[in-house]
């Protein structure tokens, strides 16, 4: 298993500074009456102000000057439109190249009216304003939307990293993520349908502060506590922790009104889908290593990894608990 310290030490390293959930573009689009809408969008806080996109749609004009603003959930943009027409498709046109989002639109065509939720790739700069596109992409879209979100959650995955390292055997890594994946699952679901609500700040130093607790039981070594004899326990209490911090996710997007069950699941889903992909390529790393890579001892190499995983945890830490004063 000292193999995958090493990866540990890789991630950590190839971990930018910031570790904020890449979340996607997110834009609403309201009628306002008598041929106006209102349209307001943001880009996530850890992608830069200059990256705000400009949008349009055929048939209708910006009246006005933009309104810009940022605050901890990102860069904001507003403008008043108006429009011909009720708009068909949107057009989002960045001014350098497109940060790797993805885009979420709730449109809402007539004012007092139902919303549709649209979810589109990070590469579809067109993006068709319709009720047949939103059941098109709706349920795939929230499943990869999922999947997306946690391959580039980079605290979450080091987090799982960490898990598998003390569980250690095949085995009690499948019961630790297995107990990982119900308890996030829990919260998620709760969160999401507004049952449970927590401060989001909190909740992402909190997140923060799990990865240090590994990193801690790391560097200590293999001991006869909790967190090295039933690891799923860990997993399972901080996993409750975690389901919050991927419903903000859900919660700054909108989940659709119709289809809000399906989304909801396809979501979760989407996160497993990419957390056993991770934890099967790590896995299947060490495989590699432990049968063909050096047999030299390395008895400092998990200490030297709980030493830099911890340090970068709780650099994150302190930078979210600043961010919520």
């Amino acid at each position: 298993m000292r193999w995958l310290v090493a990866i540990l030490v890789a991630l950590a390293w190839a971990m930018p500074a910031r570790a904020d959930d890449n979340r996607p573009l997110s834009v609403q689009l309201e009628a306002a009456g008598e041929g106006r809408f209102t349209a307001r969008w943001k880009v996530p806080a850890n992608v830069a102000a200059r990256h705000v996109p400009q949008l349009s749609a055929a048939g209708c004009a910006a009246e006005g000057a933009s309104r810009n603003w940022s605050d901890a959930l990102g860069h904001w943009r507003e403008e008043d439109w108006r429009c011909d027409a009720v708009p068909g498709a949107l057009t989002v046109d960045y001014p350098f190249a497109n940060p790797a989002l993805a885009t979420i639109v709730r449109f809402t065509p007539e004012a007092g009216g139902s919303t549709t939720t649209i979810v589109a790739p990070a590469e579809q700069g067109q993006i068709a304003l319709s009720e047949e596109q939103a059941g098109a992409t709706g349920w795939p879209g929230f499943l990869g939307l999922g999947v997306e979100h946690i391959l580039i959650g980079f605290d979450h995955l080091l987090f799982v990293a960490g898990l598998i390292f003390i569980a250690g055997t095949w085995r009690r890594v499948l019961v630790t993520i297995t107990g990982f994946t119900l308890a996030h699952s829990v919260t998620l679901a709760l969160s999401a349908l507004d049952i449970v609500r927590l401060p989001i700040a909190a909740i992402e130093a909190v997140i923060a502060l799990s990865i240090v607790f590994l990193a801690v039981e790391i560097v200590k070594g293999r001991r006869d506590t909790l967190t090295w004899r039933r690891p799923v326990v860990v997993a399972a209490a901080f996993g409750l922790l975690h389901g919050f911090g991927f419903a903000a996710v859900l919660r700054e997007i909108g989940l659709p009104d119709e289809g809000f069950a399906a989304a909801l699941l396809a979501f979760n889903v989407g996160i497993e889908i990419g957390q056993v992909i991770f934890a099967a390529l790590v896995l299947g790393v060490i495989a590699l290593l432990e049968r063909f890579g050096p047999k030299a001892s390395a008895t400092n190499v998990p200490r030297f990894a709980g030493y830099g995983v911890g340090i970068l945890a709780t650099y994150w830490m302190i930078e979210r608990l600043a961010g919520a004063l």
